[in-house]
């Protein structure tokens, strides 16, 4: 099945400019952040205009049941990732469409038809697909230069990692169309590895930045809109999920875990990938290792068991080798790149 959540994507140096006319007189309701909507407020000043809800900061069941908003016509998520995740549960249930203002290039959550779901402690509970109308996803350069550099830079781990979980999970290409053309987007973005991605070069925001960001917010979520469980999710995914699991990973960013569940993906694969993906997540200031990641050796059995319990749900077409994966995990508890 083809799923796409987004009817128009702008990215431009103006883009709020033309939110007014977007909204139209409609009642419009706004979800924000602790952090970028204060970025936004300086860009539109007009926005504080709206009724406003501040994100509990987790995307979970009891944050959505929260969010019950009446008389409202729009709703404007003005965020992340894990705050676009819970606007379009709260879009989807009441049956309002949503305008979506990332104020980070972190992860696809403003173009993907689902929400990823965590519970209270903040450790992945699950990912719930439905549909959604998502009217405009306004990127605004002016906000998103001025959002932290880190965040980007997982964004592009995880856009990344897209590629090589799509390869995963379907070859090099399909006789189904949907699937063979997510399999295209998802190698547009392996190529991210091939740019400028410092943060000196993230700050000029020129072509280059440009186009990976359109990757991290856009075409990375059509990967999976495309190919929908033929590109979505593989063993890179069930790492991170797993990882959520132990408290000393909470502070590391999504694309951090996704990345550190892609060395152990290709390593399964028997990629030669591997290396290089190694080396190039250790140059860019990704954790490469358990030891970074907070874990112990004592955490590998337990790790190994989520990891098998999160392959299961997914439904991996590839079997796990469970022997194999303890001694990847063995020989990354420390980083060979210090």
């Amino acid at each position: 099945m083809i799923r796409q959540a987004v009817l128009e994507y702008d990215h431009a140096d103006d883009a709020l400019e033309r939110l007014d006319e977007l909204i139209d007189g409609r009642r419009a309701h706004v979800l924000r952040g602790q952090n970028g909507f204060d970025v936004v407020k300086r860009v539109l000043p007009a926005i504080t205009a709206y009724p406003t809800s501040l994100f509990g900061g987790e995307c979970t069941d009891a944050e959505v049941e929260r969010l019950r908003l009446k008389n409202v016509d729009v709703l404007l998520a003005v965020g992340g990732g894990k705050l676009v995740d819970t606007a379009k549960l709260v879009a989807y249930r009441q049956g309002v469409p949503l305008i979506v203002i990332p104020t980070l290039a972190s992860n696809c959550a403003a173009f993907t038809p689902l929400s990823v779901i965590y519970d209270e402690h903040g450790t992945y509970d699950r990912y719930d697909v439905f549909r959604v109308v998502i009217e405009r996803v306004i990127v605004d350069a002016r906000v998103v230069t001025d959002s932290p550099y880190d965040y980007f830079r997982a964004g592009v781990i995880d856009t990344v990692a897209k590629f090589y979980e799509a390869r995963y999970l379907s070859g090099d290409s399909s006789p189904d169309a949907g699937v063979n053309t997510g399999l295209a987007l998802a190698e547009q973005c392996g190529r991210l590895v091939e740019l400028d991605l410092s943060e000196s070069s993230f700050t000029a925001y020129g072509p280059e930045t440009r186009f990976a960001v359109d990757h991290i917010l856009a075409v990375g979520g059509a990967v999976g809109g495309f190919g929908d469980a033929g590109t979505r999710v593989a063993v890179a995914h069930a790492v991170h999920n797993a990882l959520s699991r132990f408290e000393s990973t909470h502070p590391f960013l999504h694309g951090d875990k996704v990345g550190f569940g892609l060395l152990v993906q290709e390593r399964l694969r028997g990629s030669s990938d591997a290396p290089y993906l190694e080396a190039w997540l250790a140059r860019i200031g990704a954790p490469t290792s358990l030891e970074t990641l907070g874990l112990v050796p004592a955490d590998i059995p337990q790790l190994v068991e989520a990891v098998r319990v999160e392959t299961e749900l997914q439904r991996s077409p590839v079997p796990l080798d469970i022997d194999y994966l303890k001694i990847i995990f063995e020989n990354l508890v420390f980083s060979v790149y210090k």
